[in-house]
């Protein structure tokens, strides 16, 4: 982290809480942080497909659970929340060159948020938790072939192709059972070998199962979603269904419950004939917490209490701080906008 001297010439509007900054103005600038929710939805998608035997399931593999349909359906899984930080453009806040602070010790983040005073080195501190983008999932589909030998296609009544198909799965179960029980000629030199000649034979017969039984598959997903608290509120986010995942209609909403518990500037406790402290240029965020929870179909799928900053107080470091001879070393969470230390 580098120490930053920073000539702005700018004016900014900003909120009671914060300073004006005037056009010109000789100046460090710096910003509070602001939090937003990134909540993480994993969901699945199960993809049926009816194999093209179906019909004779019964009847060749004695099976029973049988896909007669397609279709693709979806299910709701695990919620979580996290937070990121951004710089809140509406808190700003100057320092001037005077007696007692020295600009010049002020570092800042390349957001812009006040990261330390009199730091030498960086400190490891609190990860702001930005997620990481997923990868798409791509999936590749090939054209289906059957996996069957030309003898058991050729001029044949769909009856008779599966009757084949069946009868090369009870093949590859005997060929099986033999390489297991060392009654093949020319076994596999090692074991490595021997589960390579297994995979294949178990493949072959998956391939051959699922043009009766048919094929289900699942596809794990996750969508994320961003939202900035700032009040108590219920909003919803997002409408999921059973039937097309996360749709524009007809779903049921996922509801993201916001219980914001405000940081409140402390009472005068002023001790009589005290004389008090003078405050210093340098502010820091004493942050607030909100309760957030996640409902779907009146179910909690997730809830934590997290602090966030924008529900925070600005409070001043005492000039007296920053006099004498032997100067503080203080750091900044960067998250939170919270003092993380301050040592002399």
């Amino acid at each position: 982290m580098k120490k930053c001297l920073v000539m702005l010439s700018l004016v900014l509007t900003v909120t009671a809480q914060a300073q004006l900054i005037q056009e010109n103005e000789m100046a460090i600038v710096y910003y509070m942080p602001q939090n937003e929710l990134c909540i993480d939805v994993d969901y699945v998608q199960i993809e049926r497909k009816a194999g093209m035997f179906m019909d004779y399931a019964r009847q060749y593999l004695g099976a029973t659970d049988i896909i007669e349909a397609d279709e693709t359906t979806y299910q709701l899984g695990k919620v979580s929340f996290s937070t990121r930080t951004r710089a809140d453009l509406s808190r700003a806040y100057k320092v001037v060159a005077e007696n007692g602070v020295e600009t010049q010790l002020l570092s800042l983040t390349r957001k812009g948020l006040l990261y330390g005073y009199n730091v030498e080195e960086d400190k490891p501190s609190k990860p702001d938790n930005t997620p990481t983008p997923d990868k798409p999932h791509v999936k590749t589909k090939t054209p289906a072939v059957l996996p069957l030998f030309e003898e058991q296609i050729a001029n044949k009544t769909l009856e008779e192709i599966a009757e084949g198909a069946a009868k090369q799965i009870y093949r590859i179960r005997e060929t099986r059972i033999y390489i297991l029980g060392g009654e093949v000629e020319h076994a596999p030199a090692d074991g490595k070998a021997l589960q390579r000649v297994l995979d294949e034979l178990d493949k072959q017969e998956q391939q051959l199962t699922e043009l009766f039984v048919g094929k289900e598959t699942i596809t794990k997903k996750r969508k994320t979603f961003h939202y900035t608290p700032l009040k108590s509120e219920a909003v919803e986010i997002a409408l999921f269904s059973e039937n097309g995942g996360f749709v524009q209609e007809n779903g049921y909403p996922l509801v993201l419950h916001i219980n914001a518990n405000r940081q409140m500037k402390a009472a005068n406790t002023n001790i009589p004939n005290k004389k008090d402290p003078t405050p210093s240029q340098i502010y820091y965020n004493v942050p607030g917490t909100a309760e957030v929870s996640i409902s779907y179909q009146e179910e909690v799928k997730a809830e934590r209490i997290l602090p966030i900053a924008q529900l925070g107080v600005s409070v001043p470091l005492a000039k007296e701080l920053f006099t004498g001879k032997v100067l503080p070393h203080i750091y900044f969470d960067t998250v939170t906008g919270n003092i993380q230390s301050i040592t002399k």
